[in-house]
């Protein structure tokens, strides 16, 4: 995307949070926008369609009812929406007692062990997704924004409420352990 088509949209994503502050009826066009993206993220989580929908109609409900609280602070809308999903999916585990799971595909898992230099042969990839269950739920997630649903360093940190930098560390860090699970499976 060009960085003029990309002012566009950063400018009329703006426009419609300001539409949707005033008046809840203008948060339609917000939600047609990231319906589908939370949605799937929301489910990689919990691998159910239901379950999903059910957490996904609560962040955008969530949302709707605090767009008056959002400001802009140089991050995507969507970063928002991810934190307020995220929340939501870790709050229904804490509820359900229950840990979270993460649908990988192939190539996820492939672009990983070639981030972190290792063959991606079968028997690595087994290794990966057996390091990935036993890594603890944040650090899992950490890699999840990163490397499955291609977050920025900045939209991480905006949905974790931290720093870019920190949350570039955070990742490193995460992989790090991920390396070191990975020796010991």
């Amino acid at each position: 995307m060009d960085t003029s088509k990309k002012s566009r949209n950063i400018a009329l994503e703006k426009r419609q949070i300001e539409a949707a502050k005033l008046n809840p009826a203008h948060f339609a066009p917000l939600y047609n926008t990231y319906f589908k993206p939370i949605f799937i993220f929301i489910f990689k989580k919990v691998k159910n369609e239901d379950l999903a929908g059910d957490i996904t109609s609560k962040v955008f409900l969530k949302a709707l009812l605090n767009i008056k609280k959002y400001k802009h602070m140089g991050f995507p809308f969507s970063s928002w929406l991810y934190r307020i999903a995220s929340n939501e999916v870790n709050l229904h585990y804490r509820q359900q007692n229950k840990n979270t799971e993460v649908e990988l595909l192939e190539k996820d898992v492939i672009a990983l062990l070639d981030e972190i230099d290792y063959p991606e042969d079968i028997q690595q990839q087994e290794r990966m997704l057996n390091a990935l269950n036993n890594l603890p739920l944040h650090t899992a997630e950490l890699i999840e924004m990163r490397f499955f649903e291609k977050l920025s360093f900045n939209e991480i940190g905006a949905v974790l409420g931290l720093k870019p930098v920190t949350a570039k560390i955070r990742v490193y860090r995460a992989l790090d352990k991920l390396k070191k699970q990975i020796l010991t499976t």
